[in-house]
């Protein structure tokens, strides 16, 4: 297990290999050079240096800040709470990346006395030591002030006037609908569907509408009630993929996801048996170039095909807070397997595409 993972461009090669036997003149093993061994997947080989280094290091640059690949392993750094970043030239980094303070190396030259870098070095020293203030609480905001005793009481009183009012207004449109022998309209949902009050049975499945882009939007709540047919606790899995690391799209995890890239999976439903589905959800947890935009998905009663075409669908590039489940629905369909095409990211690349977890509503016939 390497110490640091050093994240950068390849344009910047040279300016890693400096740094990276800097850091190893010091003690510190470093997994830098990119060589994949025969017989390896690229992906797959980054992933398992990324999980298993303590640091991760990232060079921002022209090229880097332009980088898909290197802003998902700052990323991933900063989701595993060991994000160290440091500038080797006069460029901002992406923006999700300046609340963490970075080193400013871009007139570094090898020097070990050298202010910025003994700064890194104090940096790196203090993640791995476990005292190191540059972790993910660099992106909390800070905790608001306590209002004043003064204040708290003026908060009390406008909201016991506006109580006052709110009352009075109901009773006045009470004895307004009473002496015109009239009753209130139901209220209706911000989308102009039905009450809130209405039965659960009269709420429509959560779905994405085609805008005319051809994107989809949300128009109604999470679907609830039937059984996500890929769970593997449903008795759902993975028949055939491109690779093994697709099952981390239906393990649950929320926090681990799979290179999917312009790759492609099979999904059985319990005992092999046929299912009846109409919705198929994708979990976007934030906005990120490499997340799946435009896929395809596929079905047929066979893993090996042939396939019929359900759809082409695509996601949005942010987070949905009530529900970060994107649900895309779609006329029902009965089949033993369906099959997810992968064919592009936010970027329009069909590289470096990463999918978080899948769900498949329906039952089980």
């Amino acid at each position: 297990m390497a110490d640091i993972f050093i994240s950068y461009a390849n344009a910047d090669r040279e300016r890693a290999r400096v740094l990276a036997d800097a850091l190893a003149e010091r003690g510190y093993s470093v997994w830098w050079d990119r060589t994949i061994p025969p017989g390896r997947v690229f992906d797959e080989v980054i992933q398992e240096a990324l999980q298993a280094a303590r640091c991760v290091l990232v060079l921002w640059s022209s090229d880097s800040v332009k980088s898909n690949w290197v802003k998902t392993e700052a990323a991933e750094g900063v989701a595993q709470s060991k994000l160290v970043p440091a500038t080797i030239e006069a460029v901002p980094p992406p923006i999700e990346f300046r609340r963490i303070q970075a080193a400013d190396l871009s007139d570094w030259s090898g020097s070990a006395d050298h202010p910025e870098f003994r700064k890194l070095l104090a940096a790196i020293e203090g993640l791995l030591q476990g005292t190191s203030s540059v972790r993910q609480d660099s992106f909390k905001l800070p905790p608001p002030t306590q209002p004043s005793r003064l204040t708290l009481l003026k908060i009390m009183a406008l909201v016991g006037a506006i109580g006052i009012v709110a009352t009075v207004a109901m009773r006045w449109t009470g004895d307004r609908a009473e002496q015109d022998g009239a009753t209130l309209p139901p209220r209706e949902s911000p989308s102009g569907g039905q009450s809130a009050n209405a039965p659960p049975e009269s709420a429509a499945a959560p779905t994405l509408a085609p805008s005319a882009a051809g994107e989809a939007v949300p128009r109604s709540p999470a679907a609830g009630g039937r059984t996500n047919l890929l769970s593997p606790n449903e008795g759902g899995e993975i028949v055939t993929a491109s690779h093994e690391r697709w099952s981390q799209t239906i393990d649950g995890k929320e926090e681990t996801y799979a290179w999917v890239d312009s790759g492609e999976a099979v999904f059985g439903f319990k005992d092999g048996h046929a299912a009846s589905f109409d919705t198929f959800a994708v979990l976007i947890p934030s906005t990120s170039d490499n997340n799946l935009r435009d896929f395809e998905l596929l079905a047929s009663n066979a893993p090996g095909g042939p396939f019929e075409s359900i759809g082409v669908f695509t996601t949005q590039n942010i987070r949905i807070m009530k529900n970060p489940y994107q649900e895309f629905r779609f006329a029902p369909v009965k089949a033993k397997y369906l099959k997810l095409r992968s064919l592009e990211n936010h970027s329009g690349s069909s590289g470096a595409v990463t999918g978080y977890e899948f769900r498949l509503y329906g039952k089980v016939e």
